[in-house]
């Protein structure tokens, strides 16, 4: 009897919540909708980005640009990152990343329901710490590098994370400099960094 509830209960927690890692909301655990192609990053991967990042993420504006779950901007801001912009077109997602905002007392904070590409198009600031985690069917890496560095939108001495499958091969623009690199099963993750010109 007792093994029939914990296999019930344990497979819909782990598929219906995202954790948070560290920081000042660190565990805590918020719904996440149950959507087709919505991948948060791994704890474990979000745990050494964040140490990658830990002496930096203080007072960073960020942009989650594939926001998803929200988890990496919900993780910044818990680790002391000033502001966070979530870009996330599917309204489910965008209003589940509210709602989890909500739940933190986070108001530093914006989701924009639009895709990555039309928010960049018009977004006119910059950002110390941008996240490029795109659904992996769609093999925006290339071209959202490249959009970055044509807006301008990286901040001087800014950061972009970059998330892959392991085999796949992106096009790093001469203007970012690899400063991490690291692969945790299938999937390859790297910390860049804007050169100075």
């Amino acid at each position: 009897m007792n093994r029939s509830r914990k296999k019930s209960a344990s497979p819909k927690q782990a598929g219906s919540t995202l954790r948070i890692v560290g920081g000042s909301h660190r565990g805590r655990k918020l719904p996440i909708p149950e959507l087709e192609g919505l991948r948060p990053t791994a704890d474990r991967i979000r745990e050494t980005l964040f140490n990658w990042l830990q002496f930096d993420i203080n007072g960073m504006k960020v942009i989650d640009l594939f926001a998803g779950t929200g988890a990496l901007g919900l993780e910044s801001l818990s680790r002391g990152a000033a502001s966070a912009v979530f870009v996330e077109p599917q309204s489910a997602a965008a209003s589940a990343i509210r709602q989890s905002l909500a739940t933190l007392n986070q108001s530093n904070a914006e989701v924009v329901a639009q895709k990555a590409e039309v928010f960049l198009n018009g977004y006119q600031e910059t950002a110390d710490l941008i996240f490029v985690d795109p659904p992996f069917a769609l093999n925006l890496w290339d071209s959202i590098l490249t959009q970055l560095l044509a807006n301008g939108t990286v901040a001087e001495n800014g950061y972009v994370y970059v998330e892959c499958p392991k085999n796949q091969q992106i096009q790093i623009p001469d203007e970012l400099e690899t400063i991490k690199d690291k692969t945790a099963g299938q999937v390859r993750f790297r910390l860049l960094k804007l050169t100075a010109a």
